[in-house]
């Protein structure tokens, strides 16, 4: 099979954000520019700010609000209400009153422009002068070109300043093709067009007679436009909840919470080099920087941060998490510590097999550990713990019936039982890996030993996991007389069938034991559960993602350890309906599993997209996608009694951060957490491993 080898930098986003306190308690920041050497200024509700390179100076002598900015010679003008001063890092150093209030300030070239509801001025001679009264007297918004034109818009028409003798061309709706909206802001680029923010989204002006309007600009967001501002490569628009980025490539939202300071953006300033944008936003400012890396380098910097995700070897998650910042809160004991461990013995033990690191093998060695106690901590032969905790931990001793008092070499602890069908394909995933890649000889001995244990729990429980209370847990259900013969697993009955051939497989390859060979063939030549797996993936309105990812890291050691090709005919076209289901979520693990099974090299690259548009930060902010017009929910999950989600996955810079394959049609996520990179290693890594990814380490 043909690899696909994708070299090259990658994009990633890194976000500083300055909050109200950073600007006098503003809680909005209304106007920024640079000046001619490329200091940031920004005003505020209470007066005017620059900034130093690590935080924002106020300028003393004015702390009303600033809704203007723009540079000038030797520094910049602001506007704050009729009145225009002139300043720099030092102060501010003269001002003029216009008589009424000053609603914008642009430069282009050497025209300076303001604008107020009566009159179009121009900076000249020192000073500000009329160059054309505006008869509406309602102006709104205006947009100099780099000739001698500039666009003004107001409640009744759009006008067109014009030469020799200036005046105003005036185009209204009834005598021209101009939309009957009310246009908000405008940004005029080099070949005489004009770009209109409006309620209704975005229109392109060629300066003259013709429009194009929001149906026929489907890139562009639709919804109230706040901020326009044109870059050589991108457009910056800038909306009541929220910035898009539109380029030639894509379209890319940046909402409040992991971006931005609030939802209403007001002012909108990309770099020149457009490696950074300057968004002034409810609630302050934010700086959003493109930065580029390989993946390698991405990989290598999150696992730097795994010690902050790391207790007892168990790789899990942060809570208590402070605006964004992980080193802050504590480690989560959760009810998924084994599958999500597993992430991260799978992806060390990949990256060891690819570049031979003896750091990544002894990490791997202490994960694989932590997994194995997991399943004798509990004392029940076979049957592992989802989680355990110690006196002082968060929640230890409340009493849940799930938790189970015991205790080890350290001292006191307690393990919690109800284990899900999750946990056991975390720890077949994990274990395999692990044993193929890493382990020696007296490793894989152990590694047989333990994994018989837990198939044999299974076998001798009419396929069960069996709890601490002698009862079946919920969700661990493998057997024929339920997955064949119980319409109330209708669901699980492909997934759960696909879950117990990969455990005996698994369980086989360690030990060459032939009852478990026997056991999978009984299964699929007296129960059909070859026949179970080619529908495996049920229609369910994507409500379920966790099977999504359980199903993936069972059928990638199927399609590596199976050897019958008439058994494999059934996983190939599972995976393949499965993928083709899920395609459009373009989640990297599944994307090379599925490469690996089916072909379809072309997902590679949409895989790799997904992995350099991972948040860096890793941490979780309020946030919310309800209410944008591009990303309606699913209509159909009342059908499944699940919590509404999107119809269409987001890109992974806009999603609720969590594990790589759980987030991309959540609508809204709360602060206050991170999760592990170990999710997003494990997909890198894989990737890595089967040759698709090909990167100079």
């Amino acid at each position: 099979m043909e690899h696909t080898k994708l070299f090259g930098l990658r994009p990633q986003i890194e976000t500083a954000r300055f909050p109200s306190t950073s600007l006098g308690a503003s809680s909005r920041a209304l106007a920024a520019a640079f000046d001619e050497s490329g200091r940031l200024f920004v005003g505020a509700e209470k007066g005017l700010f620059w900034f130093d390179g690590s935080r924002f100076v106020k300028l003393s002598g004015l702390s009303s609000p600033v809704n203007a900015v723009c540079a000038a010679p030797g520094g910049v003008f602001a506007a704050s209400g009729e009145k225009v001063y002139f300043a720099d890092e030092t102060g501010l150093k003269q001002a003029q009153a216009l008589g009424e209030e000053v609603i914008a300030l642009a430069r282009a070239e050497d025209k300076i422009c303001a604008l107020t509801p009566g009159a179009l001025w121009f900076w000249k001679n020192g000073r500000f002068e009329v160059e054309q009264e505006i008869a509406f007297g309602d102006a709104l918004c205006m947009s100099p070109t780099p000739g001698k034109t500039v666009f003004a818009a107001c409640g009744q028409a759009v006008l067109r300043l014009m030469a020799k003798r200036t005046r105003f061309g005036t185009m209204t709706p009834e005598m021209t093709h101009v939309p009957a909206v009310r246009f908000t802001c405008m940004a005029a680029d080099s070949l005489g067009g004009v770009w209109c923010g409006c309620e209704a989204g975005v229109y392109a002006f060629d300066g003259k007679s013709e429009w194009v309007g929001p149906e026929v600009l489907s890139a562009f967001p639709r919804r109230p436009v706040t901020a326009i501002a044109l870059g050589r490569k991108k457009t910056y628009v800038g909306t009541e909840g929220g910035l898009y980025i539109v380029s030639a490539e894509n379209t890319r939202f940046y909402g409040a919470g992991r971006y931005l300071t609030g939802d209403k953006v007001y002012a909108v300033l990309p770099a020149p080099d457009e490696k950074e944008v300057w968004v002034c936003a409810e609630g302050g400012v934010s700086r959003i920087r493109f930065t580029e890396m390989p993946l390698s380098e991405k990989a290598a910097r999150y696992e730097t941060l795994l010690p902050l995700f790391t207790r007892e070897d168990y790789v899990t998650g942060r809570a208590g998490v402070k605006n964004g910042d992980i080193t802050t809160g504590f480690i989560h004991i959760s009810d998924n510590d084994g599958l999500y461990t597993a992430d991260h013995t799978a992806a060390m033990s990949m990256k060891y097999a690819v570049t031979g690191d003896p750091a990544a093998r002894e990490s791997a060695r202490r994960s694989m550990r932590a997994l194995i106690k997991l399943q004798r901590v509990t004392g029940i032969p076979g049957f592992p713990a989802r989680a355990y905790r110690r006196p002082g931990e968060d929640r230890f001793g409340n009493s849940d019936p799930e938790w189970h008092l015991t205790a080890d070499e350290t001292g006191p602890l307690e393990w919690k039982g109800e284990t899900s069908s999750d946990e056991l394909v975390g720890h077949y995933f994990a274990g395999c890996w692990y044993y193929d890649l890493c382990a020696d000889e007296e490793e894989k001995k152990e590694l047989a030993e333990c994994y018989a244990a837990v198939t044999d729990h299974i076998l001798s429980h009419g396929y069960t996991l069996c709890d601490a209370d002698g009862t079946p847990t919920s969700w661990a259900h493998f057997g024929p007389q339920e997955l064949n013969a119980d319409d109330a697993w209708c669901w699980e009955k492909g997934v759960n069938s696909l879950e117990i051939l990969a455990f005996l497989l698994i369980a086989y390859h360690m030990t060459g034991d032939e009852k478990y060979a026997a056991a999978r063939r009984a299964l699929i030549l007296d129960h059909h559960y070859a026949l179970n797996l080619l529908g495996y993936k049920k229609d369910d309105a994507h409500s379920s993602v966790i099977d999504d990812r359980l199903t993936f890291y069972s059928a990638v050691h199927l399609l590596r350890l199976e050897t019958d090709p008439d058994l494999l005919r059934y996983i190939r076209l599972g995976v393949r309906r499965h993928y083709e289901y899920i395609r459009e979520d373009r989640e990297p693990f599944f994307s090379f599993v599925y490469a690996f099974a089916c072909g379809g090299l072309p997902e590679i690259g949409a895989a790799v997209e997904v992995l350099a548009e991972y948040p860096l930060d890793l941490a979780s902010y309020d946030m919310t996608n309800a209410g944008r017009p591009e990303a309606p929910p699913e209509p159909r999950t009342a059908l499944f009694a699940e919590e509404p989600h999107l119809e269409h996955p987001l890109p992974a810079s806009e999603r609720v951060t969590g594990q790589l394959h759980s987030e991309a049609r959540r609508i809204a996520g709360r602060g206050g957490g991170a999760v592990s990179p170990a999710s997003w290693l494990a997909a890198y890594w894989l990737g890595r491993y089967f040759g698709y990814l090909c990167e100079t380490d």
